[in-house]
């Protein structure tokens, strides 16, 4: 494919070039300019922080023949040839985690280098081993060659048994700063001749969440829309908001104006906006204006501010997706008003009416009626009565793509083999193919992996959990697009480690997975129907069909 994302575009080629693990790199550094190199390293941290490319980087300057300071001379045969270097083996044990697998990293790693003075091994989602496939691999961690060295990497080291942390150097990397995220996107842009707004810029930086990998993810979309890039694009693609949204919801707040609170968190629920980008925002400006007028000794005004983020921070454990802005509109406003406080109210009736699926990942697959059931039940909660029936219509629709994309991760378990996820993968570079005229889909689905594939469905394993939703909006489409024949879904790449983890667990305990038909939704036209002639009452009505 002639594309390559941004991330992959701009990926470390030298340790001067991973930004924000100074300590690691001038420690790897060191290490070779001394030559007290290691047979084993461990390196852990959060998605995205540069654990994979460090390794890269470092098995390259081992094996560079002129090393410069530490760092690899880029004009040497085997620098200039590290791409295709075969003495650097990459193994992702999140697909490749039985003994076999194993056993066969032990059976190479006998042999020679074919031209290089190490043979490295970089192994992704190292936690993802299992028992067997670990105790298989104790001996050669400990004791392999001369001239062999295995770079683990994972984002979850507490899974890793001790006797396997114990034979290695560890390195944790830690998230990536904002500031430091910011000037590596403003680099990039700079390279792609692209201007944007710095506030968007620092948009994108707090959406990554410490993560370069997803940043530039981001951007990457951003980008391939061919849309004038603005908060009103940011809300619309990632549902983020703005910190001018905010600072105006604050001074509806400091201004008692309980009409225009209202109507904010209306319009938020209306426009899908993240809780978790809203309620960060939120709580921090709030914050910091409460010890303002602390200092300023306005200690009522201060007091109020400070009850409020006490009780929004009380709900956090109990809130839903259902009315969540709802519950912070009365929190304020009650609060405000000095009314009885009914938070306390409000957590008890959360508690009673929590959908347990946001509990246990265990009930996502093995127990669709009753989570559908609970989230049915949901639709009780007391609201106006003037949001009523379209609450009611919302739910509806949630509940009908939450319970296909459940039943599609499901069903791609079933009877799940090696030899339909090879058929699947030798197809799915044409599969993409078909999709370059859907500009909006092509950008997403290009660096998605196949995870698991079954005799009716296929799983595809996205970078983040904003590609997974919004590619899992468009499946029909891809669907139909692409020719692929089989039901697909989406899934982020920490959702599937979960679902990986969740299947080794059901397959050691004997249970299996039972193939579930999906509803029919054309089955909801009668009901919408009704729901909206039961709200715009003698208004006429159109539905189009997509």
């Amino acid at each position: 494919m002639s594309y390559k994302v941004l991330y992959r575009k701009y990926r470390p080629t030298n340790f001067s070039d991973i930004i924000d693990q100074k300590f690691i790199t001038d420690t790897l550094k060191e290490s070779i300019i001394n030559n007290k190199i290691s047979h084993a390293y461990l390196f852990s941290g959060p998605k995205g922080t540069g654990k994979t490319s460090t390794a890269k980087v470092f098995a390259k300057a081992i094996n560079c023949e002129n090393p410069i300071d530490g760092e690899p001379c880029e004009k040497c045969s085997s620098c200039l040839n590290f791409e295709n270097n075969p003495d650097i083996i990459e193994l992702d044990a999140a697909s490749n985690n039985k003994v076999e697998d194993i056993r066969e990293i032990i059976n190479n790693v006998k042999l020679t280098p074919t031209n290089s003075k190490y043979k490295v091994y970089i192994i992704d989602e190292v936690h993802m081993l299992t028992n067997s496939a670990s105790n298989a691999f104790l001996l050669t961690l400990e004791e392999p060659p001369s001239h062999a060295i295995f770079i683990l990497a994972t984002t979850n080291p507490e899974s890793l048994p001790l006797t396997i942390l114990s034979r290695c150097q560890q390195f944790a990397f830690s998230k990536i700063s904002n500031k430091a995220l910011i000037d590596r996107i403003k680099y990039v842009l700079n390279k792609e001749n692209i201007n944007m707004n710095d506030d968007i810029i620092n948009e994108i930086a707090s959406l990554a969440d410490g993560g370069l990998r997803d940043a530039l993810s981001i951007l990457d979309q951003l980008i391939t829309l061919n849309k004038p890039i603005d908060s009103n694009l940011l809300t619309e693609q990632f549902g983020i908001i703005s910190q001018k949204s905010v600072e105006q919801l604050i001074d509806y707040i400091l201004d008692n104006d309980y009409v225009n609170i209202s109507n904010t968190f209306d319009s938020y629920k209306q426009y899908g906006i993240s809780e978790k980008s809203f309620i960060n925002k939120f709580i921090n400006q709030l914050t910091n204006i409460a010890c303002e007028l602390k200092m300023n000794n306005n200690d009522k005004l201060s007091n109020s501010l400070k009850t409020i983020v006490l009780e929004i921070l009380k709900t956090e454990n109990y809130k839903t997706n259902y009315n969540y802005y709802d519950v912070l509109k009365m929190i304020i406003i009650t609060n405000l008003n000095n009314s009885k406080n009914i938070s306390q109210e409000i957590i008890e009736t959360k508690k009673e009416t929590t959908n347990e699926e946001n509990h246990d990942n265990l009930s996502i697959i093995s127990e669709n009626n009753e989570i559908n059931n609970d989230m049915t039940s949901n639709k009780s909660i007391d609201l106006e009565e003037n949001n009523k029936n379209i609450e009611k219509k919302d739910s509806l629709l949630k509940v009908n793509n939450d319970e296909i994309i459940n039943i599609r991760i499901n069903n791609s378990f079933v009877n799940a083999t090696k030899k339909y996820k090879n058929e699947f993968e030798n197809k799915y570079e044409k599969y993409l193919e078909n999709l370059k005229g859907c500009n909006d889909i092509y950008s997403l689905i290009l660096d998605t992996e196949v995870g698991v594939v079954s005799s009716t469905n296929v799983l595809i394993v996205t970078e983040n959990e904003s590609s997974a939703n919004l590619l899992n909006e468009n499946c029909e489409k891809i669907m139909e697009k692409s020719g692929i024949s089989k039901k697909i879904v989406f899934v982020d790449k920490n959702k599937w480690n979960e679902l990986t983890e969740l299947y080794k667990i059901n397959k050691n305990s004997g249970k299996k997975y039972e193939y579930i038909n999906e509803p029919e939704i054309k089955s909801n036209d009668n009901e919408l129907k009704k729901l909206a002639t039961s709200i715009f009452e003698n208004e006429k009505i159109i539905l189009e069909e997509e």
